[in-house]
């Protein structure tokens, strides 16, 4: 038995063959290009002006982490989030114009739930209910749900140490040549003037601190929930605020289950035989007509 995608789920459409989930979402609400090229080209730059032969470990660790970062952003862009299935009666579109209905409930082996039973909730930018649902996050272009989140937090966590080597490496060697030309100029040699990439070195020092800044202390504030068993939506919207969190084991229980808890099965995959030629899985153009016709637009919470 194979697992596949057979059909489009709100904005998430089937892709390589149904084996993953893409999220088709509007182009204000992806920027995994910039998110890729915002990691690849500081990288390139760092080991285009750095002398590799004086630091070929940091520059091998540098490849390793812009590798990882890259596998991780896709892992976290491709895998399905956590999609619940919704009532049917919450897809249909009304052709009367009145408001579109609130999803309050999924619908789980046959049974009714309310979201909260998941900590589900509604992704406005995929319109699907994603179980656990973090936040949706544009520079994966996904939704950060049960089933990608610890793909989210190793990506953030790569980008982060990838700064770290980049930026670090750069000043060392700037420093050791500003030193170096310091002890020329005591013992009255000529020295050189600043170079072009001395320049695009220190400019990649300041990026690497922007990046520091922000992806960094991204890192720390899911480094915390983690710590509290909460997502983010539960966070900024205060769920466990006067209330005990009922899925707070105490910090070592939390970061354990986190780190070895296993990614369930999909609830929306279609387990097919090995003729998989005979299941065609459809075009992007009827997924678009199917959409048209049948999908809907959903209250979002």
């Amino acid at each position: 038995m194979r697992a596949r995608y057979l059909q489009a789920h709100g904005r998430h459409r089937p892709r390589c063959q149904g084996r993953c989930l893409y999220a088709d979402v509007e182009s204000e609400h992806n920027a995994v290009v910039a998110s890729a090229s915002l990691i690849v080209i500081p990288t390139v730059l760092f080991m285009l002006l750095m002398p590799v032969e004086s630091y070929w470990i940091l520059s091998g660790i540098a490849l390793v982490l812009l590798a990882l970062s890259l596998a991780y952003l896709l892992l976290a862009m491709y895998t399905e989030p956590g999609i619940l299935p919704v009532e049917p009666a919450a897809r249909r579109i009304e052709e009367s114009g009145r408001r579109r209905p609130r999803v309050t409930h999924c619908v789980v082996d046959g049974r009714r739930h309310e979201l909260g039973a998941f900590r589900a909730k509604m992704c406005r930018q995929t319109e699907n209910c994603v179980e656990e649902f973090d936040h949706f996050c544009p520079w994966v272009g996904n939704a950060v749900g049960r089933r990608n989140y610890r793909y989210f937090i190793a990506f953030v966590t790569t980008v982060s140490f990838l700064a770290l080597v980049v930026g670090v490496t750069s000043c060392i060697h700037l420093s050791a040549t500003h030193l170096g030309d310091r002890g020329k100029a005591d013992e009255g040699k000529p020295v050189a003037d600043v170079s072009w990439a001395d320049v695009a070195l220190m400019v990649l020092v300041a990026y690497t601190i922007i990046v520091l800044c922000s992806v960094c202390g991204l890192m720390c504030f899911h480094m915390r929930l983690i710590a509290i068993n909460q997502t983010t939506n539960e966070n900024i919207r205060g769920t466990y605020f006067n209330e005990k969190n009922p899925h707070d084991h105490g910090v070592w229980r939390n970061c354990l289950n986190f780190a070895t808890r296993p990614i369930p099965q999909s609830r929306v995959v279609s387990f097919i035989g090995t003729a998989i030629d005979a299941v065609r899985v459809p075009t992007e153009e009827e997924q678009a007509d199917d959409d048209d016709d049948h999908q809907p637009s959903i209250e979002m919470i």
